[in-house]
């Protein structure tokens, strides 16, 4: 780290949580000099939230070099056969076990991506992320604090203050990202609003230590054995449970938005209800969120951009926020390089917005539609009496069935992670190939321009994903050579950095049904055909010129 924050940088990005990180990262893996500031001193462990990394994301922890280590810190499971397990309480026999497509097995995953999902506490993936981040270069001072950013048409100069000494020092940079989170200082001074829906209500979050009452002693039974998500439903009480060691478990009550939280009192005998066993309770940390939602009205305005949390807002049902948000890192990290770098064109960078929010208002109304979801069966149960000791097995499975229909998008979620799409972006190059319309649940994982490059394993058994340039890259499934000549030729003229990979037909053809496919460094799809008479259109239309 050098000894004094720089007065010039090409991109400074305000936050240093796991999108600012993601940016910083994605920045220096395209040779780009990066700035991250963040107010707090340290990575503080919390109140565990942000777990969920799902198929998408991890493919970009693996370009990175970090998904092996963060799978070693992550939550591991007895079976990898992971599903959803319905229960009235913790205690009891559950209603059922029912499937997940939420990316967790690794055999369910091998079609569809290189590693499966995982889930680890963000403080940890902050902590990864963070070094990664300073091994490729990129700078991060902690203990600053963003107090004001104003743009011209040459630069951005942001002021800082720094929280040990009060001392205030400004930057100038070619871009400034906002991954500031709600109250974004950059959005601010972008002067963007937001919309959305809500609050409808707000979800009070609590983790608590159940002592000499093991929660993995107690779902140890083979009825447990393949659990991924533990949704508990019963007339006192409906959540989700967190089951972060062996006596430490989370659970949340929801409560009216204008309504006080609950007492300490009223969370124990809520999480007894949850544990099905009057056992002493004691609560180590707590949180709440409201449910609802908000979108930014742009992502951009001039060189002020933001990500993540500044840019959208959603409900953790499903858990996608912070994957929405590496997304966005991801998308316009490469962008900001292209034009830096003098291979961009002047409609690159106003593609981060036509790609991404579109994309932000399917993933947050989806996470609402969850919320509505879990709502309607906590309605539903709250009505209905304890089943008890001399209920059927049909009885049983009957509540759990109903359950999980209602709530079937929140554990059925491949559409939401690697089925977004920039079918009407600037950048893409429609062919004749029409793909079915978008699912939050249904993935389609066949090539077509605007949609994420489908996964393959090559036959020396690595992933597709290893061998894309950090550029754009040309994928030849027996192409003219001529044709793959003059591609290359014009890209090399403008600058564009572009890597020819050769795969063979028996390879391919399951999934990409062109002979060229040109993939961008986010692994999108830009165009793919079989003939092209004009190669050079191809190239300054991808590179937004």
């Amino acid at each position: 780290m050098v000894a004094t924050i720089p007065d010039t940088i090409p991109v400074l990005v305000v936050g240093a949580g796991p999108i600012g990180l993601s940016l910083a990262i994605e920045l220096r893996v395209h040779g780009v000099d990066v700035l991250v500031v963040d107010r707090d001193l340290d990575i503080v462990d919390g109140h565990p939230k942000g777990r969920g990394n799902d198929l998408r994301t991890l493919e970009h922890y693996h370009r990175w070099g970090v998904s092996d280590e963060l799978r070693q810190l992550s939550w591991q499971t007895r079976n990898p056969d992971q599903k959803v397990i319905i229960t009235e309480s913790i205690a009891e026999q559950p209603l059922g076990a029912y499937p997940l497509q939420y990316g967790r097995h690794v055999e369910e995953s091998r079609e569809y991506a290189a590693e499966p999902s995982l889930s680890l506490p963000q403080p940890i993936l902050m902590r990864v992320l963070q070094k990664r981040a300073i091994e490729l270069g990129a700078q991060i001072w902690r203990g600053w604090e963003a107090t004001s950013a104003q743009q011209d048409i040459d630069k951005a100069v942001t002021e800082l203050k720094s929280l040990a000494e009060g001392t205030i020092h400004r930057v100038s940079s070619d871009y400034l990202i906002g991954a500031d989170g709600p109250h974004s200082l950059v959005r601010k001074a972008a002067g963007i609003s937001r919309k959305g829906v809500g609050p409808i209500s707000r979800a009070c979050s609590y983790v608590v230590r159940s002592e000499g009452y093991k929660i993995r002693d107690m779902i140890s039974s083979p009825a447990h054995d393949a659990l991924a998500f533990l949704m508990v439903l019963s007339p006192a009480n409906c959540t989700i449970i967190s089951i972060p060691d062996d006596e430490h478990w989370g659970f949340s009550v929801m409560v009216d938005d204008n309504e006080p939280d609950p007492t300490d009192e009223e969370v124990i005998q809520a999480g007894q209800n949850v544990l099905g066993a009057r056992v002493p309770l004691e609560v180590i940390s707590s949180s709440s969120f409201r449910v609802f939602t908000r979108l930014a009205d742009s992502y951009s305005t001039g060189r002020l951009f933001i990500a993540g949390d500044a840019a959208h807002l959603c409900p953790p049902t499903g858990g996608h926020n912070m994957n929405l948000g590496i997304g966005d890192a991801v998308n316009l990290a490469w962008k900001l390089a292209g034009v830096l770098h003098g291979w961009g064109g002047e409609k690159l960078l106003s593609s981060y917005d036509a790609e991404r929010r579109p994309v932000g208002d399917r993933v947050t109304s989806s996470a609402m539609e969850n919320s509505y979801s879990m709502k309607k069966v906590s309605d539903i149960f709250a009505e209905l009496p304890p089943l008890g000791h001399s209920a059927t097995q049909g009885q049983r499975c009957a509540r759990g069935d109903t359950a999980y229909k209602i709530t079937y998008q929140q554990w059925n979620s491949l559409g939401v992670t690697l089925g977004q799409r920039y079918d009407e972006s600037p950048l893409t190059i429609k062919g004749t190939w029409e793909a079915p319309p978008y699912s939050a649940t249904e993935y389609w994982h066949y090539a077509s321009p605007g949609h994420r490059a489908p996964h393959v394993w090559l036959e020396d058994g690595t992933p597709l994903l290893n061998h894309f340039g950090k550029g754009f890259t040309l994928l030849d499934v027996e192409a003219s050579d001529v044709l793959v000549a003059r591609f290359l030729n014009v890209a090399a003229r403008v600058g564009l950095p572009i890597t020819r990979l050769r795969l063979s037909v028996g390879i391919a053809r399951s999934k990409y049904p062109a002979s060229i496919t040109i993939i961008r460094p986010d692994q999108y799809i830009a165009w793919q055909g079989d003939e092209c008479n004009d190669p050079a259109s191809v190239i300054d239309r991808i590179r937004g010129k």
